[in-house]
């Protein structure tokens, strides 16, 4: 006989990770950008490339390289001196501040342009359930956003990161992935 219903999704035991209870926040050398004014975000993206083998008549494919794919982080925009770290961060990387700055690409002139987020999603009862680490983190791209004399939405920044490496550390059932080569 088949048992019906979810199974072990409906289990009192079972924490089912929700959308809306995260945050992420960015140390950076331009300062603390705050986790309380972020509106939306997304987990990181890790495409492999494929490898293509021939031989003979035949094709295989086998791992390549791995890439972390950016991220993009939707902040409301606010009038507050808590979000200057945002500023500082981006004008580290390409300058904007002012007509007597120069506009130029920075990153490569001087140090202090990689910062490091933190993205925790939480259960119910708001203990973190995971926590990614995005290490050598810049901002790629940043969208001030659109205006609109018929619209009562809140204005926006549209932040776009690029990082060069991520740490996964489970808090909650699944824990920090390890490998399952043995011997390699």
């Amino acid at each position: 006989m088949v048992a019906m219903g979810i199974g072990e999704l409906g289990a009192p035991n079972i924490i089912i990770k929700r959308k809306f209870r995260f945050t992420i926040e960015f140390t950076t050398p331009c300062g603390f950008i705050p986790q309380h004014y972020v509106k939306s975000a997304s987990r990181p993206q890790l495409d492999i490339e494929e490898t293509e083998l021939n031989f003979l008549n035949g094709v295989t494919w086998i791992p390549g390289k791995g890439k972390w794919q950016p991220m993009t982080v939707t902040y409301v925009d606010v009038a507050n001196a808590q979000m200057q770290g945002l500023y500082n961060w981006v004008a580290t990387v390409y300058e904007f501040g002012g007509p007597q700055a120069p506009i130029n690409l920075r990153q490569s002139e001087k140090p202090g342009w990689n910062g490091t987020g933190r993205l925790r999603m939480y259960d119910g009862c708001g203990t973190p359930v995971e926590t990614w680490i995005l290490k050598s983190c810049w901002p790629q791209s940043i969208n001030f956003g659109d205006l609109d004399y018929a619209d009562s939405e809140t204005a926006t920044i549209e932040l776009t990161i690029r990082f060069s490496d991520v740490e996964y550390q489970g808090n909650c059932g699944v824990t920090t992935p390890q490998s399952c080569c043995r011997g390699c």
